[in-house]
C-alpha cells in the first residue's frame, strides 16, 4: 500500500508549471517561466494555425527569477545559484549572453527597460551588502551607472522616458514611497511624502504628465490613484471593498486584479468614461496582467488547472495557451477549497479555506492544519502539490488567514505584531475547534505544517497544544527570534524587527514567544526541512531545533538540502523530500488508526 502511495506522490510532485506570462511586441510571442526542465527558465510560445509551437528561449541551467523584453528583442534577466537569493542580472540576445550585474555576492534586483530600449534599470546592494542603490545599464556602452545612492530597499518600476525612472522605496514592508529619479544627474523627488503608515506601489506613467499607482492612504484596502505631475497631487479613480493588487494599463485603459478573499476578480477601469466592469472572475489567483493590442496575458493559479498562462480577449474569453505535464493524474481529480470563517477567542472574524476530500478516510476525515508564510502572506485559492497529494490519500486540509494575514484590510495585519504574536496561536487552535465542532475534520487525527513563517507557527502549534497532534511538519521556519533577527540577511533586518521585535529591546518578549523555549513540550513526532543557502531563515535555526529535540529524545526527522535555498525550487528535490514528508504523515495520522 505505502509503494502504491508514494508512486502516487510522486506523480503529484513531479507536475510542472507556466507563469510570469508576457506579450513580446518584437516578435509577437508569449514569453512565460516554466520547470518543465527541472529548474525555472524562459520559455515562449508562437501562435500556430493548429495551436502554439513552444521553444525554450535560453540554454540555462540555473533558475531564473525574473525577466524584461526590451523593444528591440533584448532579454535581461535575473538568476541565482542553488536558492541562495544572490540574483545576477545578464542579457541575452540570439545566442549570446552577457553578464550586466552581480556574480559577486550582490543581490541585483531587475528593473524595467527604458522607452527606447537603451536602459535597463536595476537596484543592487553592492555598495556594502545591505543598502540597494539604483543603478542603470547602457545597452550602447555596456556600462553601469548608480544613479541613487539609498538607504534601506529601493526596486525601480517603470519609465516616465528615458531620463524619468519611477521607483518604489520601502520605509517597512507596509509602508512605501513612490520615487522619481533623473537618470541624467541623479535627482530624485519623493511624490508620496505621507504621515502614518501607506503602500504606494505600481506606479505607471500614462504621459508625461499623469501617473497611476496603487496605494491605501488613509484606507484599509488598497485602491487606484492618479497622480499629477504638474500640481503634484493625487486622487484615488478606483476603490473596491478589498485590496487591488495588480494594474496595468495601454491605450486609456487600466486593467486590475481585486483579491476578494484570496481568489482573483479582473475589472476593467476606461479613462474616458471613469467607470469600471469586470472582465472575469478566476476561482483562482492571478499573478500576472499584461496589457496588448491582443487582449492581455494572465498568469493564473488555480486548483482548478495549476499554474498556468491564459490570453483574455476583449470579449471576456479566455484562451489557454500552456499545459504543462501532468504524468498519471488529471486535472479532473483536483479538489478546489470553500471558504469558512470563525470566531476567534476574542469575537474577530478569521476567514480561511477548507479542502474536503473527495474520498475521505472515515467519516471525519484526518487532516493536516496548512499553515501559511509571511506572515503578510495569505493562503490563497491556488494549486498546491502537497495539499492535492494528500486530498487524493483521504486527507482534509484546513489554511486558517490567521491575524497579521494580507488581504483583510491594513488594522488586520497589524493584530500579530512583536507582542501580540500569540493571538495568531489562538487563531489556529479555534479554526480546529470550529471545524471539528462541525464535523468536518477528526480532531484526533491531525498533522500540522507549514514553511517559514508558518514553520515557526507549526511549532508554536506543537508547544502550546502538545496532545492535539500526531505529527508535524516544519519547513524552512523559525525556531528562536533572537537568533533568526541576528542571522537574517543583512539587507532584511531592519524590516523584520518591525514585526518580530528587536532583541535589544524586546528580548525577553521574544524569547517568550519563540519555539525553542517550549522545546520539551513537544510530543509527536517531527519532520524538519531546511536549504543549507537560505538567505532568510539561516539553516542554523533548524540546526538549533533538531539538536534541542534529539537531546530531549523526541522522535524527529531531519532533511538539511545542500542545494537549495528558502524553499525548494528544484524538481528532483520537490519530489523526493515532499514524497517522504507525505509518507510520513499518512504514517502518522491514517496508517496508524487502521
Amino acid at each position: 500500500m505505502l509503494g502504491e502511495i508514494e508512486n502516487l506522490v510522486k506523480r503529484y510532485m513531479a507536475i510542472r508549471y507556466a507563469t510570469s506570462g508576457r506579450y513580446s511586441e518584437f516578435d509577437g510571442a508569449i514569453y512565460y517561466l516554466s520547470d518543465l526542465t527541472g529548474e525555472q527558465v524562459l520559455w515562449r510560445a508562437y501562435r500556430e494555425p493548429q495551436g502554439y509551437r513552444y521553444d525554450l528561449v535560453l540554454p540555462w541551467d540555473r533558475r531564473i527569477n525574473s525577466y524584461r523584453i526590451s523593444p528591440a528583442g533584448y532579454i535581461a534577466f535575473s538568476t541565482d545559484v542553488d536558492g541562495d537569493e544572490h540574483w545576477s542580472i545578464y542579457i541575452a540576445r540570439g545566442d549570446s549572453i552577457k553578464l550586466a550585474s552581480g556574480e559577486n555576492g550582490s543581490i541585483n534586483n531587475l528593473g524595467e527597460w527604458s522607452p527606447s530600449g537603451r536602459f535597463l534599470s536595476y537596484s543592487s546592494n553592492a555598495r556594502n551588502g545591505v543598502d540597494f542603490d539604483l543603478y542603470v545599464y547602457d545597452l550602447i556602452s555596456g556600462r553601469s551607472i548608480m544613479i541613487l545612492q539609498n538607504d534601506g530597499m529601493i526596486n525601480p518600476s517603470r519609465w516616465i522616458d528615458d531620463n524619468l525612472l519611477l521607483a518604489v522605496k520601502m520605509n517597512t514592508y507596509q509602508d512605501t514611497d513612490l520615487m522619481l529619479v533623473r537618470r541624467d544627474d541623479g535627482g530624485s523627488i519623493n511624490l508620496t511624502r505621507h504621515s502614518g503608515e501607506s503602500l504606494n506601489t505600481n506606479p505607471i506613467a500614462i504621459d508625461d504628465r499623469f501617473l497611476i499607482f496603487i496605494t491605501n492612504q488613509d484606507r484599509e484596502f488598497t485602491g487606484i490613484a492618479i497622480y499629477d505631475l504638474e500640481k503634484r497631487v493625487w486622487k484615488y479613480i478606483v476603490t473596491e471593498e478589498w485590496d487591488i493588487e495588480k494594474i496595468d494599463y495601454r491605450d486609456g485603459r487600466i486593467a486590475y486584479v481585486v483579491n476578494e478573499g484570496g481568489a482573483s476578480t479582473i475589472k476593467i477601469y476606461t479613462l474616458e468614461d471613469k467607470r469600471s466592469r469586470e472582465a472575469v472572475r478566476i476561482w483562482g489567483v492571478v499573478d500576472d496582467i499584461d496589457l496588448y493590442s491582443g487582449g492581455m496575458v494572465l498568469s493564473i493559479n488555480s486548483p482548478k488547472h495549476g499554474q498556468e498562462v491564459f490570453i483574455l480577449n476583449d470579449v471576456g474569453v479566455l484562451e489557454r495557451v500552456t499545459y504543462s505535464p501532468r504524468i498519471g493524474v488529471s486535472e479532473e481529480s483536483f479538489v478546489s477549497p470553500e471558504m469558512f470563517r470563525y470566531r476567534s477567542f476574542d469575537g474577530l472574524e478569521i476567514h480561511g479555506l477548507l479542502y474536503r476530500p473527495r474520498k475521505p478516510v472515515g467519516d471525519k476525515p484526518p487532516a493536516v492544519i496548512y499553515l501559511h508564510g509571511g506572515p503578510e502572506s495569505q493562503e490563497r485559492v491556488v494549486f498546491n502539490r502537497v495539499q492535492q497529494a494528500l486530498l487524493s490519500l483521504g486527507i482534509a486540509i484546513v489554511s486558517p488567514n490567521y491575524r497579521g494575514s494580507s488581504g483583510y484590510g491594513k488594522t488586520f495585519i497589524h493584530l500579530d505584531d512583536v507582542d501580540k504574536r500569540m493571538g495568531t496561536v489562538y487563531d489556529v487552535y479555534h479554526a480546529i475547534e470550529n471545524l471539528s465542532g462541525r464535523g468536518y475534520i477528526d480532531p484526533t487525527r491531525l498533522c500540522v505544517m507549514g514553511a517559514s513563517y508558518g514553520g515557526y507557527l507549526t511549532l508554536m502549534m506543537l508547544t502550546q497544544y502538545p496532545d492535539l497532534w500526531r505529527c508535524g511538519v516544519e519547513i524552512v521556519g523559525i525556531v528562536n527570534l533572537i537568533t533568526f533577527i541576528r542571522n537574517t540577511g543583512a539587507w532584511r533586518r531592519k524590516y523584520r524587527i518591525t514585526e518580530y521585535g528587536d532583541p535589544e529591546i524586546h528580548g525577553d518578549i521574544m524569547m517568550k514567544l519563540s519555539p525553542i523555549s517550549y522545546i520539551d513540550r513537544i510530543k509527536a513526532p517531527l519532520m524538519v526541512i531546511h536549504g543549507a543557502r537560505d538567505p532568510r531563515v539561516p539553516v542554523s535555526e533548524a540546526e538549533q531545533l533538531v539538536n534541542a529535540l534529539r537531546n530531549k529524545s523526541i522522535e524527529v526527522r531531519y532533511i538539511r538540502l545542500e542545494d537549495e535555498g528558502h524553499g525548494i525550487s528544484k524538481v528532483r528535490n520537490r519530489v523526493r523530500v515532499y514524497s517522504e514528508a507525505i509518507r510520513f504523515i499518512y504514517e502518522k495520522i491514517v496508517s496508524s488508526s487502521a
